[in-house]
């Protein structure tokens, strides 16, 4: 199924943000060779060919360096791994270490450029930039929306001082047919928090094909959402349809008459009564 056609019924309990620190980075597919600079918290794998004793897997330090054998440290921040593998082949040659020596540098895991997804998605965690990604494509690695997931998501941008909260974004992702273009050009840069949340939810019973609750979209109307319940049984009386609604300043619930063109709120309940004969 299309990643946008995936909206469909289910429950779904209120959830909270967890701790993006406990979530695994996700590297995408060839992510040693297509990184193109490498930044603090990279794990690099250093491949000295014929020499597997010199061979070692370094983290780059917050400074931006790596101890490699012979060489000592090396500062490497915002360097490409092939440039830091040629850096290293100068250096054993320079020094006399080995007369002609091959070095390959892959990023083992990426830990610099880090965007996290979170929320109604197939697949939430911490997945790595190696360039250019867009919240499209995010939503792609992480396996798409889930049924109950809402149109309307949020990105967090990380406060470069770290002293106040987080700048937001607020995009509408699809139209339930086709993603959005603000989805595929939104750029997310390192550090980004992508937040899915669940759908406002409404509720059908009574003499509908498949009573239950379902996702809200926007604009939905009385119509639209029994067509989403299965439509009407042969027992139903169309003329005797109700939308119980919460009032929210009260907390009382009220029943009144519903016409099909009548747009549905969140929580409403839509309720179509059985036919006298």
């Amino acid at each position: 199924m299309a990643l946008w056609l995936c909206l469909g019924s289910g429950m779904v309990a209120a959830q909270t943000l967890p701790p993006t620190a406990t979530l695994p980075v996700k590297a995408l597919p060839g992510a040693g060779g297509a990184v193109s600079s490498v930044g603090p918290g990279d794990v690099l794998q250093i491949t000295i060919y014929g020499q597997p004793d010199l061979s070692s897997q370094v983290t780059v330090s917050a400074d931006g360096g790596i101890t490699v054998p012979f060489l000592g440290v090396l500062t490497v921040a915002q360097e490409s791994p092939g440039v830091i593998a040629r850096r290293i082949e100068a250096g054993l040659r320079k020094g006399g270490y080995l007369s002609d020596p091959t070095v390959s540098v892959e990023v083992a895991q990426v830990n610099s450029r880090v965007v996290s997804i979170l929320g109604e998605v197939q697949r939430p965690g911490r997945y790595a930039i190696e360039s250019r990604l867009s919240l499209l494509e995010l939503l792609a690695l992480a396996g798409g929306l889930k049924n109950t997931a809402d149109e309307h998501i949020t990105v967090m941008h990380p406060d470069a001082q770290a002293s106040g909260p987080r700048a937001e974004t607020r995009v509408v992702v699809s139209s339930r047919a086709a993603p959005s273009p603000e989805a595929s050009a939104l750029a997310l840069h390192s550090g980004d928090i992508v937040y899915v949340p669940a759908a406002p939810l409404f509720f059908t019973y009574g003499e509908v094909g498949k009573p239950g609750a379902y996702p809200l979209e926007q604009g939905m109307n009385v119509m639209r959402a029994l067509a989403l319940a299965g439509g009407l049984t042969p027992r139903a009386a169309d003329g005797r349809i109700s939308i119980r609604r919460t009032d929210p300043k009260t907390g009382q619930m009220a029943s009144t008459k519903a016409k099909l063109t009548d747009e549905i709120h969140p929580g409403d309940v839509i309720y179509v009564d059985e036919r006298w004969f």
